[in-house]
């Protein structure tokens, strides 16, 4: 009994070693790259209760430091992706958005974010409202390390594909924040 050619490629693909191999790696590249364009999702850890200072709020004359246990006092999110930088794994945060308003912000107010070499990104209230920015605090459940672009980095999740294309540029997703003041 002879099988016809394309049930023969068929047979093959289904228990060649290659065939698996090619499944196991379509799966390992392609499904955290869906994950990753757009699932943000309620965080799996609590809250975090370290105290250590990593933000500095400027309103006015008035400033204060925030720690990550105060930044996480807001309700905190997960996203899986790996960052255009390089940075791979699981981003825990917050919205920026949220914490602005926890600050006394107002949604309309221009924002001036500060690494810690000193570069700049001003976001306009209309700016933040058509782009839902994330402010990630941890990183695998941990804080950010300096040399994995912490304490604070601002991503957002809605743009990643874009701005992995080159459609849309990166100057927004500033990392190592070290302050935030409303200007």
């Amino acid at each position: 009994m002879s099988v016809h050619p394309r049930v023969a490629q068929i047979q093959w693909f289904r228990f060649s070693p290659a065939a698996i191999l090619i499944s196991v790696l379509t799966y390992w590249i392609f499904i955290p790259t869906l994950h990753a364009d757009g699932a943000v999702v309620p965080s799996q850890y609590p809250n975090s209760q370290n105290q250590k200072l990593v933000l500095s709020v400027t309103i006015g004359y008035d400033q204060h430091w925030l720690s990550l246990a105060d930044i996480e006092t807001l309700p905190i999110y997960d996203i899986e992706m790996t960052h255009p930088e390089g940075i791979s794994g699981r981003f825990t945060g917050v919205w920026l958005n949220d914490l602005i308003e926890q600050q006394g912000i107002s949604a309309d107010q221009r924002i001036r974010l500060i690494a810690l070499d000193n570069y700049t990104v001003f976001l306009e209230g209309k700016e933040r409202a058509r782009t839902r920015y994330f402010l990630t605090t941890r990183l695998d459940g941990e804080p950010i390390a300096l040399d994995q672009l912490g304490p604070l980095t601002l991503i957002a999740p809605d743009n990643l594909a874009a701005v992995r294309a080159g459609t849309m540029p990166l100057t927004r997703w500033i990392w190592s924040i070290k302050e935030l003041r409303k200007q």
